[in-house]
């Protein structure tokens, strides 16, 4: 009878085992998509805070999240390139035939603050557009 080998028996474990091993990547920005950059030109730059093309992406995004999804006066918050910001939504509310909603959204980098109050309408397929 034959003994088994330890080294025949890892080399057919090797390929089995070698699926299990992942590789951590660090994210990428998530893409700006179409109904988030619907809003493009509601975050008015400032003397103090000019935000970064990524933070302006991520700004954003959680400012539609915060318009489409969020609940009246919960926080969405975001982050990119050292700025930080928080977007809170105000009630629904229609004219005509639009659903408007109210937001306060402060942004930060190191000591500098801003307030930026603004209302958006949406406009078919879950669009919204900046009025104020």
């Amino acid at each position: 009878m034959q003994k088994f080998s330890p080294f025949f028996a890892l080399a057919l474990l090797l390929p089995v085992l070698g699926g299990c091993v992942t590789t951590a990547a660090t994210p990428g920005p998530e893409p700006l998509t179409e109904r988030a950059a619907a809003l493009r030109g509601s975050i008015a730059p400032t003397a103090s805070v000019k935000l970064s093309p990524t933070a302006e992406d991520r700004a954003l995004l959680a400012q539609y999240q915060a318009l489409q999804f969020g609940t009246v006066g919960q926080p969405i918050d975001w982050e990119a390139d050292g700025f930080k910001g928080v977007i809170t939504p105000t009630q629904l509310y229609r004219v005509g035939s639009q659903d408007c909603r109210g937001y306060t959204h402060l942004i930060s980098r190191g000591a500098s603050k801003v307030r930026q109050v603004g209302t958006a309408c949406r406009t078919g397929q879950d669009l919204w557009t900046p009025v104020a």
